[in-house]
């Protein structure tokens, strides 16, 4: 009885080990672009709110692979047949035999076995996510903030006597990859030829002489991180030590965003997502900087668009979301004031994305078909903006939040030395641009260039960490390089926690003071 029970723990420890390892090898093929801080992020915040259809493709995916390692790691102390093996050596002219098959001493020691292999399972594991850089870059310490960050605070930022609207249109994993060779994607074919075509007749920040974008940097690589990054400049930094981004009723609280700013400039301000807002913290952000008005999978619903029975994929598709945007925008242009609309969709998310019913199979996967039905959704709603009356005084920003995280479809035909990058473009900008190609920027500096493409002009160029594409002033990535920008916000910042995080990390200073205080008087 006893050796039954050892035998039914050591089988549920190498099931558990074996679910460990084949995760941890899925998300580094799938995922290898992401790093630790988006899975702590999203472990802070809380995961209640996500698609669930991710994690049965990765079940899905993975279910086979778990089983054939579990019963490989079985096969040391498992009885399959009668039969033994064993091997004949030879021992000071004496011959012994020895039993290797099944090992007597794992035979005896099931569950010792079993926790080496769930330890090695987990070290493993905590390799692949990326556990060990990020410790390593939180035991080293940053001046970066210190040295180049700018408080939008502080600058004189001028608007000129006629504001100019914004529509700023963020796009799900948008990258420039899956447009045409010919034109600077990495596709011998363009999967997003209405956007490709947009960004040809306007205005592209380029990294190279073709059609290009921004890198993605350390901290801005997830939906509400990029979000942040190209509205207030900074990254999204966690730190492990402090309550960062638990608190609800406020979100980076040293920050002053593009909300906080067009707030104060009279604009009325809008949110528009197709799922639960508060996913992420997007709900916080865009509520504590600027106070936007939030539309998303709860308010049409008590709008009566629609029911919870409807919903599909996030909450609900991009076909209804640039609908219900039209009507969102004509009530903004009904009022005597300026307005900045803010949508993101959704229908591009990982994994192979949410075919509408309307789309056409064109290409040979699924997820070719959604890009390209998201491209031709977002050329049509563009069309249908500059038919309206208010066009003419509107600036029309289109961008990615980040590049697609489905690492493996990207892969399999990228171009040695190509750099995945961030699909910009500009529309009926208030100002030319006099430099757009080989730039070398992230999305932290579409802050600042986004406050210039409406007419405001910016002391020094510059805004948080980012800088304005449409100056001749060097972007950080162009004065440092690349690896040194990227390296340096994945390390710890003092400044970021205690003048950016603020009240959290301020609180959580005041908590051990106190309690060093009473440990000192006991």
């Amino acid at each position: 009885m006893k050796n039954k029970k050892q035998t039914i723990t050591a089988l549920i420890i190498l099931m558990l080990s074996s679910v460990i390892i084949i995760a941890a090898i899925y998300y580094t093929r799938n995922y290898a672009e992401q790093t630790f801080d988006t899975i702590l992020y999203h472990l802070v915040r809380g995961l209640e709110k996500s698609n669930t259809e991710v994690v049965w493709k990765a079940i899905k995916e993975c279910f086979f692979a778990v089983i054939i390692l579990f019963v490989i790691l079985c096969i040391p102390f498992t009885k399959f047949t009668r039969s033994k093996f064993s091997i004949d050596i030879m021992y000071k002219n004496k011959k012994k035999s020895l039993q290797v098959y099944p090992n007597k001493i794992l035979l005896n020691h099931k569950i010792k076995y079993a926790l080496i292999i769930l330890l090695v399972s987990i070290l493993f594991g905590l390799d692949k996510i990326g556990v060990y850089t990020y410790i390593k870059n939180q035991s080293i310490r940053s001046s970066i903030f210190e040295d180049e960050y700018v408080s939008s605070e502080d600058v004189k930022i001028t608007f000129p006597e006629e504001k100019r609207n914004l529509i700023y249109i963020f796009l799900e994993s948008m990258e420039t990859t899956i447009m045409s060779k010919e034109n600077g994607g990495s596709w011998e074919y363009s999967i997003i030829p209405e956007l490709e075509k947009l960004a040809m007749e306007n205005i592209n920040f380029s990294n190279t002489e073709k059609l290009g974008g921004a890198m993605q940097v350390s901290g801005t690589g997830w939906t509400v991180a990029g979000m942040v990054a190209q509205t207030s400049g900074v990254p999204l930094k966690i730190d492990i030590t402090a309550n960062s981004y638990t608190g609800y009723s406020s979100f980076l609280p040293g920050v002053y965003s593009l909300g906080d700013i067009l707030e104060k400039e009279g604009y009325n301000l809008e949110l528009m997502v197709g799922s639960d807002s508060s996913f992420g913290g997007r709900r916080d952000y865009f509520t504590v900087h600027g106070n936007y008005k939030i539309f998303d999978l709860y308010t049409a619903i008590e709008e009566g668009k629609m029911t919870k029975e409807d919903e599909v994929w996030w909450g609900y598709d991009d076909d209804d979301l640039f609908d219900w945007a039209k009507d969102e925008i004509l009530d903004l242009a009904s009022q005597d004031k300026p307005f900045n609309f803010v949508m993101l969709t959704a229908d591009t998310h990982f994994y192979d994305g949410y075919l509408s019913e309307n789309a056409e199979n064109i290409y040979n996967t699924r997820y070719e078909n959604v890009f390209a039905y998201s491209s031709k959704s977002v050329y049509n709603f563009i069309e249908w903006i500059k038919e309206q009356d208010f066009y003419d005084n509107t600036t029309i920003v289109i961008v990615g939040d980040h590049i697609g995280m489905q690492t493996e479809f990207y892969e399999e035909r990228l171009e040695e030395g190509y750099t995945r990058t961030i699909y910009n473009t500009f529309i009926n900008s208030a100002i030319e641009e006099q430099n757009s190609k080989n730039r070398q920027f992230s999305t932290l500096d579409m802050f600042p260039t986004v406050l210039a493409s409406i007419g405001a002009e910016i002391e020094g160029e510059r805004l948080g960490l980012g800088t304005n594409l449409f100056s001749g002033v060097p972007t950080l990535i162009e004065k440092y390089g690349y690896e040194y920008v990227n390296n340096e916000l994945s390390k710890r910042s003092n400044f970021y926690n205690i003048y950016l995080l603020q009240e959290n990390y301020l609180e959580m200073i005041s908590n051990s003071i106190e309690d060093n205080s009473v440990n000192e008087a006991e």
